[in-house]
């Protein structure tokens, strides 16, 4: 990765500083486990189908009047475990508003978003010009407000004795052009990459930060969900993944992976995607998290974006693993 991308990245955080206060004044290898869930999970009245941590979060406008009606959520299965815990909590003071919250990966997020048949899209990556323009051409004023962030964790077996990697070893793992470990500092072996299929935000954004739009090497193990990349990795001992910062957590705890440093080139500090090496751009493999809307949030969607964005939206953010606006 270039000191381009680096300074493209650290615009990207000073547009976020500047558009997280404004948003309340503005309303193919086969996959060992594809155990992605597209089922909607419909929270209301207070209750969710999901069993999920409740973290006490309060409502940033606790005297406001509650909000009615139904809001459909669809798209990153990154973003799908935050969505519905901020679901769930948000319910509590808007009991008579249903929230269903859905995966199925971004592309299919902004495609429901294009097509009308969701509120809001998911997306672990930005929307691209030609959904931009398919949106335009349906009368859709597409608005991207950024709701959390992320550092996508490189994961290998604790059986893998390397100690870091750069953006470039990387880049020369997924597209294949490195296919032994011994070339990349670690144990003579056969490198089995794992990664994100093509409906995946991840997927996508891996390939235009990392591999600058190269292709994919044509062996990659390509997963539906991040816990299946987590898995396979775990199971495998020449194996390496890229995994959100949030379902990292679990499996490195658990002791089935270890998080591997990144360095943006060689000679300089490879480090581990913390909530400071991830605010500050010093994580090379760093990232928005999104929520599109068409047109500017009203009612209870406004609402609903309000609290996301709020000091107790961000808590949440914070308590589920993810990393904060700011």
């Amino acid at each position: 990765m270039t000191r381009f991308a680096f300074s493209r990245r650290t615009a990207l955080f000073a547009a976020l500083a500047v558009a997280f206060p404004l948003l309340a004044g503005c309303p193919p290898a086969a996959d060992p486990n594809p155990g992605e869930s597209t089922a909607s999970t419909t929270t209301t009245g207070g209750t969710t189908g999901s069993a999920m941590s409740s973290p006490g979060a309060e409502s940033p406008t606790p005297g406001s009047e509650p909000v009615s009606g139904s809001l459909t959520i669809s798209g990153s299965s990154t973003l799908q475990p935050l969505s519905e815990q901020w679901a769930q909590e948000f319910n509590k003071q808007n009991p008579k508003l249903e929230i269903s919250v859905k995966g199925g990966g971004s592309g299919q997020g902004i495609s429901a978003l294009i097509n009308k048949s969701t509120d809001i899209a998911n997306s672990s990556r930005k929307m691209k010009d030609e959904e931009f323009a398919q949106a335009k051409a349906k009368g859709i004023e597409v608005k991207e407000i950024p709701v959390a962030m992320d550092g996508i964790t490189m994961i290998v077996n604790p059986k893998n004795p390397v100690k870091s990697l750069t953006v470039q070893q990387l880049a020369d793992i997924y597209t294949g052009k490195v296919k032994d470990w011994k070339e990349v500092g670690g144990t003579p072996g056969k490198i089995v990459a794992y990664g994100r299929d093509e409906a995946s935000g991840t997927h996508e954004f891996f390939k235009e930060d990392v591999l600058k739009k190269a292709e994919y090497r044509a062996d990659m193990v390509k997963s539906k969900a991040n816990p299946a990349i987590g898995t396979g990795v775990g199971q495998n001992a020449g194996a390496i993944g890229y995994i959100g910062v949030a379902f990292a957590e679990e499996y490195v705890k658990a002791g089935k992976v270890k998080e591997v440093p990144v360095a943006f080139k060689t000679g300089e500090e490879p480090v581990l995607p913390t909530v400071e090496n991830v605010h500050s751009g010093k994580y090379p493999i760093s990232r928005a998290l999104y929520n599109y809307v068409s047109g500017e949030p009203t009612g209870a969607m406004k609402a609903y974006m309000d609290y996301v964005v709020s000091d107790a939206g961000q808590k949440i953010v914070s308590d589920q693993g993810y990393i904060t606006l700011k």
